[in-house]
């Protein structure tokens, strides 16, 4: 399994919506608040970010931070299991 980035790609206008699929996988789109969430291969994610700076209709280009976000959490008790443990 490959490792992927999320990019965030804040645009001018939506107009121009294909052109980000030549770069990834396009997830999400929000024409209201005009971005793209863009999905690329890890090795390739430098070389697109740069790219994709230098493209007219692009306001900015974000990577997010998902990826450093600790997803494993601690194995602790419920509050079910906590309210029997008191009844008992």
């Amino acid at each position: 399994m490959q490792k992927r980035d999320s990019i965030i790609v804040w645009l001018y206008n939506t107009k121009y919506l294909r052109v980000l699929r030549r770069y990834g996988y396009v997830h999400y789109i929000s024409k209201r608040m005009k971005y793209a969430i863009l999905y690329c291969n890890h090795e390739q994610s430098d070389a697109t970010i740069s790219q994709l700076q230098k493209m007219k209709f692009i306001k900015t280009v974000d990577v997010s931070q998902l990826q450093h976000v600790r997803t494993t959490y601690e194995k602790g008790k419920s509050k079910i299991e906590e309210k029997d443990e008191v009844f008992n």
